[in-house]
């Protein structure tokens, strides 16, 4: 499977979620007799005023519809983004992508480094696809691919990635319940208002603007209605994550009824 296809399937899935989420569809069509096509995966509306509470559902979306619309290096950037910040499919998607070279030049030692950190939840279509990679992989690739793996998991395993992510939205969270009991509305770029074109994608580092993330703004929402919408994204991002995580080497996870 090629990572367009994998961004393809990946961003379905996110794009079904924000329509789960609340009453406007995304600009992706999603119904079963519109297939969603690569170029509509490149016009995903992704919601800046997500990054504030969970900056891995907001590069991963950012950076799916740039590999999307063949903007490769922004992509991959935005994917890796993403993957500091505990998003799976991010990682998922690097590591499809750099074992065969479609997105970034081929590295699949790389590669399986990034299925086995994307795997680390028991993901069972994730554990199929880096079993599949391993059994075609070189020995000096595997042994790499355990080098790479032991040094990037101090920046993108669960123990870290995940956790602070988990802390950032937790923080974030916590400074919108006062509005749910003072019965405030929110305004969030994107999630409470569907046309936010004429807002610019946020540059790494800086905050969003009062506009894009305001209480008792014209248009916004309930306060309780914005947190259940964040509560779905939250739940995407952290679905499988343990309470207390622990890890061990990367290996090709064996398929159960098998020695």
């Amino acid at each position: 499977m090629s990572a367009r296809n994998v961004v393809f399937f990946l961003v379905f899935g996110f794009a079904t979620l924000a329509a789960q989420a609340g009453p406007w569809p995304p600009p992706a069509s999603i119904g079963k007799d519109a297939p969603v096509t690569l170029a509509e995966l490149g016009k995903l509306g992704c919601a800046p005023g997500l990054e504030r509470f969970l900056p891995g559902v907001y590069y991963y979306c950012v950076g799916a519809r740039d590999l999307a619309s063949h903007r490769d290096a922004s992509g991959v950037e935005m994917l890796k983004l993403a993957a500091a910040w505990g998003s799976k499919p991010a990682q998922f998607t690097l590591g499809v992508g750099y074992f065969n070279g479609d997105i970034a030049a081929q590295d699949r030692a790389r590669g399986l480094a990034w299925l086995g950190l994307a795997s680390e939840r028991r993901d069972p279509s994730y554990q199929a696809v880096l079993r599949s990679a391993w059994k075609q992989a070189s020995p000096a690739e595997q042994a790499r691919a355990n080098a790479l793996w032991k040094a990037m998991l101090p920046t993108y395993g669960d123990a870290r990635a995940a956790k602070r992510a988990e802390r950032r939205y937790q923080h974030e969270r916590d400074q919108l319940l006062g509005s749910v009991t003072l019965g405030q509305r929110i305004c969030i770029a994107g999630l409470t208002q569907r046309d936010m074109a004429a807002i610019p994608t946020p540059k790494i580092g800086t905050t969003l603007s009062p506009f894009q993330l305001s209480i008792g703004c014209p248009g916004g929402a309930p306060a309780s209605f914005v947190l259940h919408r964040l509560d779905g994204f939250a739940g995407s991002l952290f679905d499988g994550l343990e309470g207390h995580v622990t890890v061990g080497p990367l290996s090709p996870v064996r398929e159960q009824g098998k020695p």
